[in-house]
């Protein structure tokens, strides 16, 4: 009978080792990531001049079954691999103090699906080459907009909001700037015309991190061949994805 007892411990011990073992690598599910796309760009935060890179992240390898793109939501912090992805509504904001009040990750992940070379290079891989200086433009153009809507919250945004140097995020007069200037307007009249509801087709995630720059990650679809019962989705995330492309060329 004791002998019983001690291997029916031993098994249970047995399985929650095995327990712990599968259920660790989930509970700390973390991403590594590249960049690409890479120019030089100077910012001032609370007065603070900073030279900063601009660039997109990207993951070299499907995670999750799905490949995603970045932008950084935290000019303060340092780059660092590998992130932990989380629940963006749980995202604190950036590591700045006093601490910002009212920025919203919908408007960076807006600004992500619109304008980032990143959407196009999800539905094609091969379709963006991060080497010219058009794409370049670009990236630094959404990161700056993204850096405006979380340091520098506001309601509404004109053609002077990234440039002007009372607020506590600002960059100087250059072609960025102005494109980023263009994004931000084309933002607060969509945010108008919904009454402020932010509608995104796309799953995106926020590492949420003292040691490391914070990024908003996100992407549009799996990789890999559909299965027969994820064709529907599949198909209306086409379609969604179909209505961004088109207000992209309406817009630019």
């Amino acid at each position: 009978m004791v002998r019983l007892r001690q291997i029916r411990l031993a098994l249970a011990g047995l399985l929650g080792l095995a327990l712990v073992m599968f259920a660790g690598p989930a509970m700390a599910d973390s991403m590594n990531i590249a960049y690409r796309g890479s120019s030089n760009v100077t910012v001032w935060v609370d007065g603070v001049k900073k030279n900063a890179i601009t660039a997109e992240f990207y993951t070299p390898t499907t995670y999750q079954d799905a490949m995603w793109f970045g932008y950084c939501v935290d000019p303060l912090q340092n780059f660092k691999n590998p992130i932990t992805p989380g629940d963006p509504n749980a995202w604190t904001g950036p590591e700045i103090s006093p601490a910002v009040t009212g920025f919203n990750w919908r408007e960076a992940a807006w600004l992500m699906e619109n304008y980032a070379p990143g959407n196009d290079w999800l539905s094609d891989p091969g379709s963006v080459n991060y080497g010219s200086s058009a794409v370049k433009l670009a990236i630094q153009a959404v990161q700056l907009a993204i850096w405006e809507v979380t340091l520098d919250p506001n309601a509404t945004y004109t053609s002077g909001s990234i440039t002007d140097s009372s607020s506590r995020f600002y960059t100087a007069s250059s072609a960025a700037a102005t494109l980023a200037s263009s994004y931000l307007i084309a933002l607060s009249e969509y945010k108008s015309l919904t009454g402020g509801t932010i509608n995104l087709s796309g799953e995106y995630k926020i590492n949420d991190q003292s040691d490391r720059q914070d990024l908003i990650v996100g992407t549009g679809g799996t990789a890999g061949a559909p299965e027969p019962a994820t064709m529907l989705l599949m198909a209306s995330a086409l379609a969604l994805g179909g209505g961004v492309l088109r207000r992209r060329r309406k817009r630019a």
